[in-house]
């Protein structure tokens, strides 16, 4: 039952993922990088006061597990979100979720090192041709006279690689740290850190407030914030306490499918064809990366 559940957790953390992309995106064309995080870890913190309200939590912990969460911090939220965002205002949708599928390979790379969880000569095969498709993607950007989005994809691989040391930190933490407890204080100190960031670099209070007359900005930050930023925190520190890393990383697949669909149909992003050859030869690495030893015992039987 707890396998199912974490199961139901990793796979709902990939579809809102998924949709993130999109909402950045939309957010953008209205305000600031800045002004976004802030507000979004507002939104973020004001979920998690509420969860407290209905649900109180034991939050005191120990020097040493102060320090793992505010290490855990630095690369979740405050790395992946900054860099993510940046990447986001500098390429598209669509080529964001096709390099987001590299994320399955990355984890089990760091999993492999950190966790020493083994990889097999399949799995580094599957490496090799995942990170093969992004570079492939990139030459063909700047060859073929198309869009190139080299700094925003450089910045979303740079969030790709938090969010695998953030799993793999996250998975090892929980074995002292109750997954709602780190939830709690990321989100606290994102909250914290992006907030400090826009007033000292000259934001004001009243654009803060009154951005969020617009709804379609505020529905975006929403989602953002408490589902996007919270939810997928603790589904995510959930999923990696109960599954191995690399089993959790698998459905990062589903969080590429949806970001390239919402990209394509909702925000009507242009979809070469380089961008299917890259996103089929990154999605071969995954399935060699995630091909599993089961087919040996079929073998032994």
């Amino acid at each position: 039952m707890r396998k199912n559940r974490a199961l139901l957790a990793a796979a709902a953390f990939s579809i809102i993922i998924g949709l993130s992309f999109m909402f950045v995106k939309i957010s953008l064309t209205y305000e600031g990088q800045l002004l976004i995080l802030a507000q979004r870890f507002t939104f973020a913190f004001l979920g998690v006061l509420l969860f407290l309200a209905i649900k109180p939590i034991h939050l005191r912990l120990g020097r040493r597990e102060v320090l793992i969460v505010a290490v855990i911090s630095l690369f979740y939220p405050i790395i992946f979100f900054s860099s993510q965002i940046l990447g986001l205002d500098q390429t598209t949708v669509t080529e964001a979720g096709i390099i987001q599928a590299i994320a399955p390979a990355i984890t089990v790379l760091l999993a492999s090192i950190f966790l020493k969880e083994q990889v097999r000569k399949v799995q580094g095969i599957g490496i090799v041709f995942s990170i093969a498709g992004v570079v492939f993607l990139q030459l063909m950007n700047s060859s073929g006279g198309y869009d190139f989005h080299l700094i925003g994809n450089l910045l979303i691989i740079v969030s790709i690689l938090a969010t695998a040391i953030w799993q793999v930190m996250s998975r090892s933490a929980t074995k002292s740290i109750a997954p709602i407890q780190i939830t709690i204080y990321i989100m606290f100190i994102g909250f914290l850190f992006f907030n400090a960031v826009y007033f000292i670099n000259g934001g004001s209070a009243g654009e803060y407030i009154g951005s969020l007359t617009e709804i379609p900005y505020l529905l975006s930050i929403l989602f953002l914030g408490v589902l996007s930023t919270f939810g997928t925190s603790l589904l995510s520190i959930y999923a990696v306490s109960k599954l191995p890393v690399i089993q959790v990383g698998v459905f990062n697949n589903v969080a590429t499918l949806i970001t390239i669909l919402s990209g394509v149909l909702i925000l009507s992003e242009p979809f070469h064809y380089y961008h299917i050859i890259g996103a089929a030869v990154i999605i071969f690495g995954v399935i060699l990366v995630n091909v599993k030893k089961k087919i040996k015992y079929k073998k032994a039987a």
